[in-house]
């Protein structure tokens, strides 16, 4: 049995390489009224590494679906778009807030008060396109 372990070990290694995240300051999921079918969480990301990482992806259990959407405006009207990918350069950083960059949270599975915290998990890819996932927990404010 001791072997086996030892081959695993040897064996998910090199599966198991640590990044360094970034930091993530500021964060908060805007509070909604009950039976609110879309919430937005934002945060600050700071890289203060020398690698280069993507944010490609944002999943939170608490929700059905979950995106990084940028605001945009379209002849006068303000949309929402999908970003596939948002590369966070060494020593940059990307911040989110309302009008802007944001994590675009659909169907929630729950009803969440002032003060709750949400936990939203935040996908990289590093230049390699290895994926690492970061779990942050959101503070429900209103703002």
């Amino acid at each position: 049995m001791n072997k086996l372990i030892v081959l695993w070990a040897l064996l998910t290694a090199g599966w198991a390489q640590a990044i360094e995240f970034p930091a993530a300051d500021d964060l908060w999921l805007r509070a909604a009224p009950p039976g609110v079918k879309m919430m937005a969480a934002y945060v600050t990301l700071d890289n203060q590494t020398d690698a280069e990482l993507s944010l490609v992806g944002v999943y939170a259990p608490d929700f059905g679906t979950a995106e990084i959407h940028r605001t945009v405006e379209v002849d006068g009207v303000f949309k929402m778009r999908e970003q596939k990918s948002l590369p966070l350069a060494p020593q940059a950083s990307i911040t989110m807030e309302p009008g802007g960059l944001h994590l675009m949270l659909m169907m929630p599975k729950r009803s969440f008060a002032i003060g709750d915290e949400v936990r939203i998990c935040l996908i990289y890819a590093d230049a390699a396109g290895t994926e690492h996932v970061q779990h942050l927990d959101f503070p429900v404010k209103r703002q």
